[in-house]
């Protein structure tokens, strides 16, 4: 997975934080995933233009946009702890978000039920 490793130095470098390794482990099975719920995990070169383009390191510097709900909710992984939280894209504060999981592994293993 050279590329998959190149893709995470460049976030890594850019965002100024160490990605959460289990996001990327769970990569190594696909690039991004799309659940019959709505739920889309960006792929590694998505994760970079979706958190530029919602602006979260200004408005949730400590979080990272994994994913979407295909309805204007953004799905987010803190860069330190763990949890999985959602807020909606148009506000992105770490205040108005939601947590829907203890773990990103659990909430794989449940469906990725929003």
């Amino acid at each position: 997975m050279p590329l998959l490793n190149e893709i995470r130095t460049k976030i890594e470098r850019d965002f100024h934080r160490q990605l959460p390794d289990i996001y990327f482990e769970l990569l190594k099975f696909s690039n991004g995933f799309l659940f019959e719920s709505g739920v889309v995990i960006y792929s590694p070169d998505e994760v970079f233009e979706r958190n530029q383009t919602f602006e979260v390191q200004k408005y949730a510097e400590d979080y990272l946009a994994i994913g979407v709900d295909s309805g204007g909710i953004s799905i987010l992984i803190p860069f330190l702890g763990t949890g999985v939280f959602i807020v909606d894209q148009g506000s992105m504060d770490p205040n108005d978000m939601s947590k829907i999981s203890d773990s990103l592994m659990n909430w794989f293993k449940a469906g990725c039920q929003i």
